[in-house]
C-alpha cells in the first residue's frame, strides 16, 4: 500500500498515474474539499485530516504501508516534517514531489523575499496602503495579528470555515477575497485595480501556482511582491519532475 498526501493539483495527478499502474493508495487531505476532488473508485481510500507527528506514525502501521510520497504544497512544512519523522521512524520509505520554482531572474526590480510568513508580515507593516495577500488562509493571524485587517485583502478559497475564520481575525466582508483559482495575469491586474493595491504577498508556488501571473500583473500596475522563500526540503529522494517520480516508484516498490 502506497500512502500519497495530496493537497495540489500535482498530487491528484500523481495519485491517477500511480493508480493507473495498478498500486493500491491511500490519500490524504488537509480539507473536505480537497477529498471532495477525488471520486469513490476501488483501490482508492481518500481521508480528510490533519495528521500530527504520532498519528502519522498510526496511520502508517495500521495501512501496513511500504512507501509514502510527499506531495503536499511547497510551503506545507509541518505536515512535510511530520511524515518525514514518521517514515524514518518505522524504516518506510519516503519521496518528496516539490514543483520546480519559478525563473523569477526578471522580476528582480519589484521583489523583497522574506524568509518566512513573520517576516513578511515584518516587511509589510513598515510599507504603506493596501496588501493583497496570497498566501492561503492558513497562515492570516500572522498578518492581521501585526497589520490592520483593513488594509489586508486575503484571496482565499470560497469555503464557509474558511471565510468564518476570516471573520473571527476581524476582516470585514468588503475586504474579503472569496475566489477559486487559477488566476490569469489579467485577473490579477483587474483585482489590484479594484482594491486600490499597493503591495502584493505571495509564495513561490511555481507555474501551477500562479507566481508568474501574479509577478506579471504587478510589474505592469508598477507594485512592489514581497515573496516568502520556500521552506528547505528534507535530504532525501526529491522530485521536480512527476514522471520521473512515477518511474522511480515503479522501480523500487515491488
Amino acid at each position: 500500500m502506497i500512502l500519497v498526501l495530496s493537497g495540489t493539483k500535482d498530487g491528484r495527478e500523481i495519485v491517477y498515474k500511480l493508480k493507473d499502474k495498478g498500486f493500491s493508495i491511500i490519500v490524504t487531505t488537509a480539507t473536505e474539499y480537497g477529498k471532495s476532488l477525488y471520486g469513490e473508485e476501488k483501490g482508492l481510500k481518500v481521508i480528510s485530516k490533519r495528521f500530527d507527528y504520532e498519528e502519522m506514525k498510526l496511520l502508517l502501521k495500521d495501512n501496513s504501508i511500504k512507501l509514502a510520497v510527499d506531495a503536499t504544497h511547497p510551503y506545507a512544512d509541518k505536515v512535510s516534517d511530520n511524515i518525514y519523522k514518521a517514515c524514518k521512524a518505522l524504516n518506510i520509505q519516503y519521496m518528496r514531489y516539490q514543483r520546480k520554482e519559478s525563473g523569477l531572474g526578471e522580476y528582480e526590480g519589484i521583489i523583497q523575499w522574506a524568509k518566512d510568513y513573520d517576516e513578511a508580515s515584518k516587511i509589510l507593516s513598515r510599507a504603506q496602503g493596501n496588501a493583497l495577500l496570497t498566501t492561503g488562509s492558513k497562515t492570516l493571524d500572522i498578518f492581521s495579528n501585526r497589520i490592520s485587517p483593513d488594509r489586508l485583502y486575503p484571496r482565499v478559497l470560497p469555503t464557509s470555515n474558511i471565510l468564518e475564520k476570516c471573520e473571527a481575525l476581524g476582516f470585514k466582508p468588503s475586504n474579503i477575497i472569496a475566489m477559486q483559482g487559477p488566476f490569469s495575469k489579467a485577473m490579477n491586474i483587474e483585482m489590484i485595480n479594484k482594491y486600490d493595491i499597493d503591495i502584493l504577498v505571495s509564495k513561490d508556488s511555481g507555474q501551477v501556482g500562479g507566481t508568474i501571473e501574479k509577478l506579471e500583473a504587478a510589474k505592469e500596475m508598477n507594485i512592489p511582491v514581497i515573496i516568502i522563500s520556500r521552506p528547505r526540503n528534507q535530504e532525501e529522494l526529491v522530485f521536480n519532475s512527476i514522471d520521473e517520480l512515477i518511474d522511480k516508484v515503479s522501480e523500487i516498490y515491488v
